[in-house]
């Protein structure tokens, strides 16, 4: 998806996959403050821009976006997006990577454990015009609880919403306890949490059950869902909850709209996912002005109305200076890189494996530093982040109508270990990723907090071997797997499934990555050859083939478990190893849900884990998390590949830009120059 992710994809700025060192402050917090690497190269010579002339900042991805609404999306490229619309109460500050300031909020204060007052800044307005006050966001917050992290797509629980009811009372929602009922009585119960409690029309109380060391983190996350404008979310959502045509958020029916919208994340019930005639819900620097589903572009301007920020913020000034922002889909890298020399882009999407076409090798590989070869060109990195990539594996993939398909190869361990073991990764990192990187040996990065999380001596049981891949294949062609359960551990009645194969039964795998990922499509097509061969060898009857599709298509497919293996990485919400326990390795996280993966042994210690940090009891909670990886590993749940640095490559003609290891970029700060 962040995919945020939704299950999180790569942020729409490139990658680099490396591993630097990095400090750590307190118990938990990643305290790097990396610099601000940039190397200029002179202006290009030539007519200035257009989007210079114009204020418009154009950028180019290989990715699309999936759902623009951040009560729902996961996935980074949205939340790139949606930072520029919605805000939160809290945010980190400028370059740090562990200060927290009041954003929307005035100031806050911790009451008790289980208690925080907060004090609203006033005179906020949101883009419609109408009052950013304790109403809203005592709605936005309830709103993101009833629809409980639901997409439309089967996955119930996940998304944005579990970051905030981690702090709840788990009965209730879906990431913990699946099948909510989702009635009026439901809804009753939510409100009754007083999550977020009226003080005064600028004064709230956050009354939490759950006392955590990260609240602050939390609230503060670019993936926990900004506050949004009652009166435009519901009556583009659910007009009859309007008691008058202005629909004013005093004019609501607000338990009605609960109602309507529990449990119903998907599209057609919720405008802001995607808002074709654009979108004023948010108090951010820019609105949505326009969303096309077909090209996937989209349009957003500068609000003029806009706050101007807190003045606690320590990072550029946020001045508006890009009046207009377009992001264009174009998956073709030699067309975003044409369009980036001739002035038609401001900056593009790139990753590893082409960065040679605009850096310098031997500046790269001699004195570790980007260096543009490409005139009117600016290299930013690379920077340190909490993100990481890897291939997950669906066990009960369905048909298009949502029936369970009748082949599952990824059912069988056998074929698990059979892919993970076609792939030299240290290989791949070298002829792949240009020596840009470290092969990961476990799921959380050596920086992840608290201390210790990160163990050099956990392995996976899987290494590059194409005899033992050849021989699980084989084994599972003569011994066919018989028995299969479902994503409860419930058996399937004989019949349902068939995992037989061979010359007179052939079946086809195919391995679905984002657009424009060049590094993981090639990593995958390498696996595919290697199996290709085996298949032919042996005569298996069996085809690999790797299918690139748009970001967005690929994570809707996998939510939906329509697909059998797929590229994917993790963005950290907060930098706690329980924000990746949850999401990748207990069953209701948005990971084992959309890949239907259920292991009851790794569902049992999260608890654990979960008991030990609500008691600060670090020790243990490193113990249970050495003992999950331990077992996700045995279970090969996935094929983790690199950690990941992050550059960007953009216009000289750009100023202003600065990076935060927790936050999105914010081009409200950036300005152009011509000289």
């Amino acid at each position: 998806m962040n995919s945020k992710a939704v299950a999180k994809s790569t942020a729409a700025l490139a990658i680099i996959v490396i591993i630097i060192g990095a400090g750590l402050v307190g118990i938990y917090y990643y305290s790097a403050k990396p610099p601000a690497t940039v190397t200029t190269t002179t202006m290009a010579q030539g007519p200035v821009p257009d989007f210079v002339k114009t204020s418009t900042y154009v950028y180019e991805s290989g990715y699309s976006f999936q759902y623009l609404d951040p009560a729902i999306s996961y996935f980074n490229f949205d939340s790139e997006i949606e930072a520029q619309v919605y805000e939160n109460l809290l945010r980190f500050n400028g370059n740090s990577s562990s200060e927290v300031i009041p954003w929307l909020a005035e100031s806050y204060q911790k009451v008790s454990p289980i208690q925080y007052q907060f004090k609203l800044r006033q005179g906020i307005t949101f883009q419609d015009g109408t009052p950013f006050n304790a109403k809203a966001v005592w709605f936005s917050y309830n709103r993101v609880l009833m629809i409980d992290g639901t997409s439309g797509t089967g996955a119930h629980g996940t998304q944005s919403a579990w970051i905030i009811q981690q702090m709840l009372d788990a009965s209730l929602f879906s990431y913990y306890t699946p099948n909510q009922p989702y009635d009026p009585a439901w809804v009753q119960k939510v409100l009754a949490l007083n999550f977020i409690e009226i003080v005064d029309p600028y004064t709230i109380n956050v009354n939490i059950k759950n006392p955590t060391t990260q609240f602050d983190y939390l609230l503060g996350s670019e993936f926990t869902p900004g506050i949004v404008s009652p009166s435009f979310v519901v009556s583009h959502d659910f007009p009859a909850a309007c008691k008058t045509s202005a629909c004013g958020p005093d004019d609501i029916d607000y338990t009605g709209y609960f109602n309507h919208i529990a449990g119903h994340g998907e599209v057609s019930m919720n405008y802001l996912s995607m808002p074709q005639n654009g979108a004023k819900a948010g108090t951010g620097p820019y609105y949505l002005d326009s969303v096309n589903p077909t090209t996937y572009e989209i349009v957003m301007k500068a609000n003029p109305n806009y706050w101007g920020g807190a003045k606690e913020w320590s990072g550029p000034p946020i001045t508006l200076s890009i009046k207009t922002i377009d992001y264009v889909y174009q998956p073709n890298l030699a067309t975003r890189i044409l369009d980036l020399e001739g002035g038609k882009a401001s900056g593009i999407y790139m990753t590893p494996a082409d960065i040679y076409s605009i850096a310098d090798r031997d500046q790269w590989m001699n004195n570790g530093k980007l260096v543009s070869i490409v005139p009117g060109v600016t290299i930013y990195g690379p920077f340190p982040t909490l993100h990481n990539f890897y291939f997950p594996f669906i066990t009960n993939v369905t048909d298009a109508t949502g029936n369970i398909r009748k082949f599952q190869p990824f059912a069988d361990i056998r074929f698990r270990l059979a892919v993970a073991s076609a792939v030299n990764l240290t290989d791949a990192n070298i002829n792949i990723n240009n020596k840009l990187g470290v092969v990961k040996n476990e799921l959380v990065l050596p920086a992840l907090g608290p201390p210790g999380s990160w163990s050099p001596d956990v392995k996976p049981i899987y290494s590059y071997d194409l005899a033992k891949a050849e021989q699980l294949l084989v084994d599972a062609q003569k011994n066919p797997l018989t028995h299969f359960v479902d994503m409860n551990g419930h058996p399937y009645q004989p019949g349902m499934i068939d995992n037989s194969f061979g010359p007179t039964k052939p079946q086809v795998i195919i391995f679905y990555n984002p657009t424009g990922d060049t590094v993981n499509e090639k990593i995958l097509t390498t696996i595919t050859s290697n199996l290709n061969d085996i298949s032919t060898r042996d005569n298996l009857g069996l085809t690999f083939t790797v299918a690139d599709i748009p970001g967005g298509q690929q994570f809707t497919l996998a939510s939906k478990h329509a697909i059998d293996l797929y590229t994917a990485d993790w963005y950290a919400d907060y930098n706690h190893i329980m924000d990746y326990l949850t999401a990748i390795f207990y069953a209701g996280g948005i990971m084992p849900q959309w890949d239907n993966f259920n292991v009851t042994a790794l569902n049992k210690l999260f608890y654990q884990a979960l008991e030990a940090d609500r008691n600060g009891d670090v020790q243990s909670l490193l113990r249970i998390h050495n003992e999950m990886e331990i077992i996700a590993n045995q279970a090969v749940m996935y094929i983790y590949t690199f950690d990941v640095l992050q550059f960007s490559v953009t216009t000289s003609y750009l100023r202003g830009y600065f990076f935060n290891v927790n936050t999105l970029p914010y081009y409200a700060c950036y300005s152009y120059v011509t000289s």
